[in-house]
């Protein structure tokens, strides 16, 4: 048996964080999805990945898995918008009915496919002009369907601010304690003043802790992975998840749930947010209730406005219309190489699209498009000019030269294919 994790139709929804990446690939916390059913997986499944087919390139190329291959076996098809616990884990994995699909709360979290099946779905997914399942492809199969119990641990990502309502609800504090399972390469830290619930703080033997850091873990556990920095008089509370190679500057406050991930910059007062990775926050100023993908740099006083101020419920313009998200506080969702200038503000619920520059004085629009300039200090449709594709090429390969990433022909396809 084989495991194959897909895309379905609903990776419209994600956007922009849908952009440069499958929706497996997308952080929900210490893990991506696609990270967290490796670990699932051990050595003992081999993983095979679906993707739409214009990613497919970039994704063969920073990925070992399998990309849109399909051979005679039998498959264990997972959604990538599903975060799967072990228990919900194993349970598909010793219940295995023959040519079943599995749903929880009217979304497709899994599927069966026995070896006789795996030629329809070795046609689906080699087929260039195929792209991502939906209910149609096992309606047209003829499989059946199958109801996770509600006590079954599933969380599935509908939009960015699913995320966020799941690090808050308790996800980021279950997915370190996973996170933590069979690695010990951790300090054994000292009673200190410093450290408050010291047994619940995980800090990488090669990790850099500077004089005066509190590390607060009452509400959650920290974990600071390797090679991070932890620059003096930061105050850091759980849960909160540092990333390897990561630099938290003098004086920086995070407040949990937090997950920073890997190679960033980050500085001033960050909470509630996810960090990608390779995100540059270097400066003061505040990112509450936000998710920010690669490559992004917020300039010095950057706010993210998180609260509106009658309290009202966040509406969010998405690819299905305008949608209510069901949360009270939500800053920005902000896509891969996007950036801010000083003091930019940025509205309640913002969702800013991949390669977008935002400078100027006042609040710009709450739903900024890809490759734009937009000047918030003018009005009307004069506020946002058309990014020129060959100047953003350019412009990230420096991005990413400065942190010795090099930008690849297919890193280079996917955004002309956007632009």
């Amino acid at each position: 048996m084989k495991v194959l994790l897909f895309e379905d139709s609903g990776f419209k929804n994600m956007f922009p964080l849908n952009m440069m990446r499958a929706v497996y690939d997308v952080r929900t916390g210490a893990f991506s999805v696609k990270e967290r059913t490796e670990k699932l997986l051990g050595k003992k499944y081999e993983l095979i990945l679906h993707c739409r087919n214009y990613l497919s390139a970039y994704l063969s190329e920073i990925h070992r898995n399998k990309i849109n291959l399909i051979q005679k076996d039998e498959y264990l098809m997972l959604n990538g918008n599903a975060v799967l616990s072990e228990k919900t884990f194993k349970y598909l994995i010793s219940d295995k009915e023959k040519n079943t699909v599995y749903t929880y709360k009217n979304e497709i979290v899994a599927a069966f496919v026995s070896k006789e099946k795996s030629d329809a779905l070795k046609s689906f997914v080699e087929n260039k002009s195929g792209d991502v399942f939906s209910v149609s492809f096992f309606s047209d199969n003829n499989f059946k369907q199958k109801t996770l119990k509600n006590e079954t641990e599933v969380y599935t990502v509908s939009y960015p601010w699913d995320i966020l309502k799941y690090i808050l609800h308790g996800g980021l504090n279950s997915e370190l304690e996973f996170y933590l399972t069979g690695n010990k390469n951790y300090l054994k830290l000292k009673d200190n003043e410093n450290f408050i619930n010291r047994k619940r703080i995980f800090v990488s033997k090669s990790a850099n802790l500077k004089s005066g850091v509190v590390l607060d873990a009452s509400d959650g556990i920290i974990v600071i992975n390797e090679n991070s920095v932890i620059e003096p008089f930061t105050y850091i509370k759980g849960p909160a998840f540092i990333g390897r190679n990561t630099l938290v500057k003098a004086g920086t406050r995070i407040y949990g749930p937090c997950s920073i991930g890997e190679y960033s910059k980050v500085s001033g007062e960050i909470a509630e947010s996810v960090f990608h990775s390779y995100v540059n926050k270097q400066h003061d100023g505040f990112t509450g209730h936000s998710y920010i993908c690669p490559f992004v740099n917020l300039g010095a006083d950057t706010v993210t406005s998180d609260l509106k101020n009658n309290y009202s419920g966040i509406r969010v313009k998405t690819a299905g219309g305008d949608t209510e998200t069901g949360m009270r506080f939500l800053g920005s969702i902000i896509g891969d190489h996007s950036k801010t200038s000083i003091n930019t503000m940025l509205n309640t619920g913002s969702v800013i699209g991949i390669f977008a520059n935002i400078f100027g004085g006042g609040f710009p629009d709450k739903n900024i498009d890809s490759f734009s300039w937009f000047d918030t200090s003018k009005s009307g449709e004069n506020k946002a000019v058309k990014y020129e594709l060959q100047k953003a090429i350019e412009t990230a390969g420096i991005v990413m030269e400065r942190r010795g990433l090099s930008l690849s022909r297919n890193y280079e396809d996917l955004m002309k294919f956007y632009c």
